[in-house]
């Protein structure tokens, strides 16, 4: 079983790691990381990512538009785990990689994250596994660091507290992991409504999850969700005859930017 799983991630590591146009991904940071008000020159918050995909192009979006982020390792093209590295001071963004992540390595003596630049030669001895998590390991896997470590910041980013408020905008999840969905959950019915969930999904209407936070009255004021053929949320329903494909990347980022 251990031999399949550690296949399994090796074909994950063949398949995405291949040259790819990151032009999209800048875009969309620079989307979110645009001045709110006009006359401001930066914007002074921090963005949280809840990243699920094992790929680096947020991160590497975040550093070629010069936004300064924390992803739990210290170094550079090669570094190691330390989760005070989410606490620094202005920090532009997190990214919170929940599923593990493409460059991330685990050395024989720790059980915590390295990154290993891919020109060093590693002898046998040295030899990593990579660390991402597929299928039914997932769960497995949170329970132990740094997973539960991400996991409790992810809690804390869906919780806010002293009546501030905080918007999670999803794109490209299929919410297939009830752990996360139940994260999710537990924020909107806790944050006493200062948590608003906005959903871009390819679903023509709301199903499964969506379709159970869309019927409950409790929580339905804090979903949206933009569906490929309407718009739902709580009494506000609209449907349309054609797709709207607002959920494609590409698309999403447009609209961010200010398009139609």
């Amino acid at each position: 079983m251990l031999i399949a799983i550690e296949e399994i991630k090796k074909a994950i590591f063949e398949v995405i790691f291949i040259e790819i146009e990151s032009e999209t991904h800048e875009r969309f940071v620079h989307a979110l990381h645009r001045p709110i008000r006009p006359g401001k020159n930066t914007f002074s918050g921090t963005i949280d990512y809840l990243v699920m995909n094992y790929d680096t192009l947020i991160e590497d979006a975040l550093a070629l538009s010069n936004l300064c982020y924390a992803d739990g390792l210290e170094g550079g093209v090669s570094g190691w785990w330390n989760s005070v590295s989410f606490e620094k001071k202005s920090l532009d963004a997190r990214v919170i990689k929940l599923h593990g992540s493409i460059n991330w390595a685990e050395h024989p003596v720790t059980a915590t994250p390295l990154r290993v630049a891919p020109h060093l030669k590693r002898s046998k001895e040295q030899g990593s596994k990579i660390m991402i998590w597929p299928a039914s390991t997932k769960y497995r896997e949170t329970q132990l660091d740094p997973y539960a470590d991400l996991m409790q910041r992810a809690r804390n980013v869906l919780n806010p507290q002293n009546g501030s408020q905080r918007v999670l905008l999803v794109t490209g999840d299929s919410f297939g992991d009830a752990h996360i969905n139940l994260e999710i959950e537990r924020g909107l019915k806790a944050s006493k409504g200062n948590l608003t969930v906005v959903v871009f999904t390819s679903e023509e209407e709301p199903t499964g999850i969506l379709r159970s936070w869309y019927d409950d009255a409790t929580i339905n004021e804090q979903v949206l969700i933009f569906a490929d053929k309407g718009f739902f949320h709580a009494d506000q329903k609209a449907n349309f005859e054609n797709s709207i494909e607002w959920w494609k990347f590409e698309n999403l980022t447009q609209i961010l930017e200010g398009g139609v």
